[in-house]
């Protein structure tokens, strides 16, 4: 098919040459896809609005040996609450870097791409809260879903024997019992584990009513950068922005 259109949220948009851009797309029809955008970069481009970083656009693309070239674009939805607060637009880059390390290219993930689109939506609420609901569910969505209902070695219920724990290495919850065979298990309370489960499920926004304490806040921060670290295979660039911030609490 030498002609295709997409309906996608621009992910990275990187310089190339003086007047041109090479696109990172996160799009619902196809996945991740990269593209040549020529003459964007120009204050003159009629595509400029729709290829900034985080917009949905609608595109339309003709297909090359390399990067497909876009013809077309039309801006569909801009979220200027991102465009305005330095603190939001550093965890829609952190949305962003994980849509892209998790994904390849051309692979559709129609949940994963409205989790995003939602999330942009709602970005200016308890963003700390939001975070760790996109972590565990982009997780869960891309196949590394961490298992929180029992103990992923004796599939006993976590809590019977002590404190339970968390191990990104083996693939979520572990009793305090198993937890001896797993060094980067981190301890987690009781409160903290339901709190997981919770952002895993259910609508979005209802999701985002929930408050819990700071040492809960705490705790969820540290071992979903730990999991999510594991499965990507690196700290994510973008945590170092998000480490600056004070408003949002991610």
């Amino acid at each position: 098919m030498k002609f295709f259109r997409a309906e996608a949220v621009v992910l990275k948009a990187r310089e190339h040459k003086e007047a041109d851009r090479i696109l990172t797309l996160f799009s619902l029809e196809h996945g991740k896809l990269r593209v040549m955008s020529y003459g964007s970069a120009r204050p003159s481009s009629r595509k400029r609005g729709a290829v900034q970083p985080f917009c949905r656009s609608r595109f339309f693309f003709t297909r090359s040996r390399d990067l497909a070239r876009v013809d077309q674009a039309e801006l569909l939805e801009f979220f200027p609450q991102i465009a305005a607060d330095v603190d939001l637009f550093g965890l829609a880059s952190y949305f962003a870097e994980l849509v892209d390390g998790f994904t390849v290219d051309e692979a559709p993930n129609r949940a994963l791409y409205h989790l995003l689109v939602e999330s942009l939506r709602i970005l200016d609420r308890d963003s700390g809260v939001l975070a760790r609901a996109f972590e565990i569910r982009l997780l869960s969505l891309t196949g590394f879903g961490p298992e929180l209902a029992c103990c992923v070695s004796c599939r006993q219920p976590v809590g019977l024997t002590g404190p339970p724990a968390l191990s990104p290495k083996a693939g979520g919850a572990v009793c305090a019992e198993c937890r001896k065979g797993y060094t980067d298990a981190l301890g987690l309370s009781a409160g903290t584990l339901q709190m997981l489960r919770r952002l895993g499920e259910g609508d979005l926004r209802r999701v985002l009513t929930l408050r819990p304490n700071p040492p809960t806040r705490r705790e969820l921060k540290q071992i979903m950068a730990r999991t999510v670290a594991f499965h990507l295979g690196r700290m994510p660039r973008s945590l170092g922005l998000l480490e600056g911030l004070q408003r949002t609490d991610a």
